[in-house]
């Protein structure tokens, strides 16, 4: 069985700096990862600051890494597309797929930080309205479509490129069930974020009997604090192959540390990847 293994990169955070991003992509390539990832947030409040306050544009930190190392891919996890003009957001992802040579993964979310809208002054009780019908935008434009009418975006007789061959893979972040259904409307992964993998068993028990698209669903995992809690890489890879058994495809791992994570990276290659497959 292939699992697909990412990472998170340092983008950001109190101490950034541009050698540890690289370090960590370049550690991510040798070790066998599959992509690296960077976040989003674009403005928070006082109480979300010391987390989340410190975050850097991440297409831009990716076209920076991805001019730097190659052979690995990259993602946005996750852009947060309702704060944004899905033009723009076409644009960009479109512009790195074509200067990645096709390594580029466009994750979006819709956010859960109301003041992160109020002070960009936009809605956030419409926020899910608004990043369905940008995703929709966004294939039209992919597509060569020349018209578009919505309810926040229309349009008629209008050019765009860049139009991104191979188109970069959309993975929908999310818990809620309305994320589920966007991911199996628009996207071609389901990227949840937390959740309790008996719980995921309950939600894909929900399913059965109805005729809906395969998803592969790649959880988000931070795995620095297991690493910290339990100190064992049999009880990682047991709680990991639970995941796996109740129906993920893979893993986008955040490890920490004061070197972005590598020592752990290189750990879990070792010792806890090749328990993940073991009968």
């Amino acid at each position: 069985m292939m699992i697909e293994l990412g990472v998170t990169a340092p983008s950001g955070g109190k101490d950034f700096s541009r050698e540890r991003l690289v370090r960590v992509a370049e550690a991510a390539q040798e070790l066998g990862y599959a992509h690296v990832w960077a976040g989003e947030h674009l403005v928070v409040n006082a109480s979300a600051a010391d987390r989340f306050g410190h975050s850097l544009d991440p297409m831009t930190a990716l076209a920076w890494v991805a001019g730097r190392v190659e052979g690995i891919g990259l993602g946005t996890s996750v852009v947060l597309l309702p704060l944004d003009h899905p033009f723009r957001v076409a644009r960009e992802a479109a512009t790195l797929q074509l200067l990645s040579g096709g390594r580029f993964h466009l994750g979006i979310g819709v956010g859960w930080n109301e003041p992160e809208f109020r002070f960009a002054g936009m809605g956030f009780e419409d926020r899910g309205d608004r990043c369905d019908e940008g995703l929709a935008l966004i294939h039209a434009l992919w597509a060569g479509e020349t018209s578009f009418h919505g309810k926040f975006w229309s349009f008629d007789d209008a050019y765009y490129y860049p139009r991104p061959d191979p188109l970069p893979p959309i993975w929908i972040g999310g818990n809620a069930a309305r994320a589920r259904q966007r991911a199996r409307t628009h996207g071609v992964v389901w990227h949840p974020n937390g959740i309790p993998e008996n719980h995921f068993a309950e939600i894909k028990a929900g399913w059965s009997g109805r005729i809906i698209p395969r998803i592969p669903i790649v959880f988000d995992k931070q795995v620095e604090d297991w690493y910290t809690v339990s100190g064992s890489d049999e009880a990682i890879a047991a709680q990991l192959r639970q995941a796996l058994a109740a129906g993920a495809d893979g893993f986008l791992l955040s490890f920490g540390g004061e070197d972005g994570g590598v020592e752990k990276m290189r750990r879990f290659a070792r010792e806890v990847r090749p328990r993940l497959t073991a009968p």
